[in-house]
């Protein structure tokens, strides 16, 4: 199946230390759906509780995004608040785009381009 979920970390280690501390980027492409969405959660999860101070989630590739999606992308917002994280939505397909419209919850999210998540998740956070 061409549009099932998958996601990958971008860098070697899957967190890197960039002196605001550990930064982690996951890259999400396919359905992000009932499926998809326990994936994401069960490999964004560990990253939060082993301190990344920053996750990214690359949304370029997504395909395709429901309740679900959205409801784990918001679970893992509440996570990183909790934690003292930031989660960062990047370069969201044009479906990510538009539900988060339909939902009005764009405003919930920081949501940047590819190059503002890697300066912006290495910014001093205030």
């Amino acid at each position: 199946m061409e549009d099932r979920f998958w996601l990958g970390r971008e860098d070697d280690e899957g967190a890197r230390d960039d002196g605001a501390g550990a930064r982690a980027v996951l890259r999400l492409s396919g359905e992000l759906d009932l499926e998809g969405a326990p994936s994401l959660a069960e490999a964004a999860g560990p990253l939060l509780r082993d301190g990344s101070r920053t996750l990214v989630l690359d949304c370029h590739g997504v395909t395709f995004c429901d309740s679900s999606g959205l409801n784990t992308l918001l679970s893992l917002r509440e996570r990183a608040v909790a934690s003292g994280a930031r989660l960062l939505l990047a370069r969201p397909s044009s479906s990510v785009r538009h539900l988060l419209r339909l939902t009005h919850t764009e405003r919930v999210f920081h949501v940047v381009d590819a190059t503002e998540a890697v300066d912006d998740a290495s910014a001093p956070r205030s």
